[in-house]
């Protein structure tokens, strides 16, 4: 699949008498009528005259490939319900763009998953939308960067480019000769438990025939695929539905050279399990290099620095499994509602009262966070009492100078807004999956990874399943360790921990330490006052055995030098 990329210029106050004229290339994009450029090879399908689609696209109701115009149902004749028909009936990774001529205006809808993301500037004489932020003439807002290192885990609307903002997915923008108005049409509150919700058996069994449709859906797309294989539960998962649906893949696992970080014998195991190959390969502190910014091209420094070593190893054996892809298993965690707090216990007791089945959640929540029956049902009275759980985006000043001002937040999507610790579970939800929006691979992107677990379908599902459902028997992610029983090792489908890459952070930190010290202290970010160089130079000083947090976040910090330098060319 050609990454998706377009660009769409509305000058401003503009009669929009029709869909924008299509040009062939971005430069010519900016004329006195609107005008759109889609690369070559990218998808795109015009529906009558007034309406076109741009990316992926699928039925909701039979899972194919919608490719014509031919295969879209007649639709309701404004913007507003052409989007909702849309979001109803399909599920991808698309931008529609549609001309009202009721209202004379354009019409942008970035379909729910964020798969899709959409950025918009305003510039002198016109109104710009685009898929890929190089598309414009950007320069970099420091400020935002900033903001963006106090809560590095928040996507927020604003970006860290200059006046370029990310238009919210699952949310109309329409844009008129003197005004711009803005529909929320995706709720995510409209998909949550209610008194018809499955309980484990049915979750598991939907959630297996979900994903099967899925993954399936997205390999045909792509072409062949490969699979990132970590051995544990969510890529598993991904490889497994792959396997059922009757796609030809084979996977590949990245370990360190220490045992701290060695997943192969898990991976493998689900390699021989679903009878696919299974590629190693091995982080090499050597091959890290602290000049390459693992967020290049994208609006904000929002990837991990030490990234760009496991993207070529990825990269590199994409090429030796003659893949088109390699799907991953990001969002896992955050779709199955993997929760370390009583929230599951709250959820249940509301809706059954004090019972066996609710001190069944308490246990089973006992088992998964490790504490004791009084502990947990002590922080299920703090929620009960309207505490709520703590700031999921915790301000993290460290390193940053003294003078950096906070504003106010602005996540790209405000699913929270208005909620009460009520609906306790729900809000954890939602939370989790905001955590990982700046860790998805889309479509916009080079098209060499992609995060099938953010499609829309298992998105709109998972949120429909009770908290506790997802920590039945004493096990995180539960239906989604049972929905594949039947192909995955016992191994897999039982583990509840796994390793990571710390060894490599710290090996790679310690060998180019005087070339992070360099580019930090002497970079973009201390010359336009965003770090503190008195303290960053001691930090820079950190014992790489003992303070992995530190490290963590001198990587980050470099990761946002490496991106500004990047954009700075």
């Amino acid at each position: 699949m050609t990454p998706l990329r377009f660009l769409l210029a509305i000058p401003h106050g503009a009669v929009m008498s029709g869909l924008p004229r299509h040009v062939s290339r971005p430069e010519e994009a900016i004329a006195g009528n609107p005008t759109l450029w889609i690369a070559p090879g990218v998808s795109s399908i015009a529906v009558a005259s007034d309406a076109i689609l741009i990316g992926a696209l699928f039925s909701k109701s039979s899972f194919g490939s919608i490719s014509d115009e031919r295969d879209i149902e007649p639709v309701a004749p404004d913007t507003e319900q052409f989007a909702r028909y849309l979001k109803s009936r399909y599920w991808g990774a698309y931008v529609a763009i549609r001309h009202d001529p009721s209202r004379s205006s354009i019409g942008i809808f970035p379909d729910p998953s964020g798969l899709a993301p959409v950025y918009s500037m305003e510039i002198a004489t016109h109104r710009l939308v685009a898929s890929d932020p190089l598309l414009f003439n950007a320069t970099i807002n420091y400020q935002s960067i900033a903001t963006h290192l106090l809560r590095p885990e928040l996507r927020c609307r604003t970006t860290c480019l200059d006046g370029v903002e990310e238009l919210v997915p699952g949310v109309l923008v329409e844009f008129g000769q003197t005004e711009m108005r803005q529909k929320v049409l995706w709720e995510p509150s409209t998909m949550l438990p209610g008194e018809q919700a499955p309980g484990f058996e049915e979750a598991s069994e939907h959630l297996r025939a979900l994903s099967v449709s899925v993954m399936t859906c997205w390999a045909e797309c792509f072409g062949r695929v490969g699979v990132a294989l970590s051995g544990g539960v969510d890529s598993s998962l991904v490889a497994a539905a792959l396997a059922v649906g009757g796609i030809d893949f084979d996977c590949v696992t990245i370990s360190t050279a220490d045992p701290s970080g060695d997943e192969r014998l898990h991976a493998q195991s689900v390699a021989r399990a679903l009878d696919v190959r299974c590629l190693e390969r091995t982080l090499d502190a050597a091959a890290f290099d602290p000049s390459r910014s693992a967020s290049r091209g994208l609006a904000r420094p929002a990837r991990r620095a030490f990234r760009t070593t496991f993207d070529d190893l990825l990269d590199a054996a994409r090429t030796e499994m003659a893949a088109d892809v390699i799907l991953d298993g990001n969002n896992g965690d955050n779709l199955f509602c993997y929760l370390h707090s009583a929230a599951p216990v709250v959820d249940r007791l509301r809706a059954s009262g004090l019972n066996r089945a609710t001190w069944q959640t308490v246990l089973d929540m006992c088992h998964i966070t490790g504490c004791s029956v009084p502990v947990m049902l002590a922080a299920a009275l703090r929620r009960i009492r309207g505490a709520g759980p703590k700031d999921p985006w915790p301000e993290d000043s460290s390193l940053l100078a003294c003078d950096v001002k906070e504003i106010e937040l602005d996540p790209l999507t405000p699913w929270l807004a208005g909620w009460t610790p009520h609906r306790s579970g729900a809000i954890d939800h939602l939370r989790l999956l905001m955590h990982a929006q700046n860790h998805l691979h889309s479509v916009a992107e080079d098209g060499r990874r992609f995060s099938p677990l953010a499609s829309q379908p298992l998105v709109e599902y998972c949120l429909g399943v009770p908290s506790w459902v997802w920590s039945q028997g004493g096990r995180n992610r539960a239906p989604a360790r049972s929905a594949f029983a039947r192909e995955l090792p016992v191994s897999i489908r039982t583990r509840t921990s796994k390793t990571g890459p710390d060894s490599f952070l710290r090996l790679a930190f310690a060998r180019h330490r005087p070339v992070v010290r360099e580019r930090l202290l002497g970079g973009l970010l201390a010359t336009n006052n965003i770090l503190d160089r008195s303290a960053l130079a001691s930090a820079l000083d950190v014992d790489e055995v003992t303070d992995l947090v530190l490290i963590e976040r001198l990587m980050d910090l470099l990761e946002a030098e490496n991106w500004a330098r990047s954009w700075s060319r």
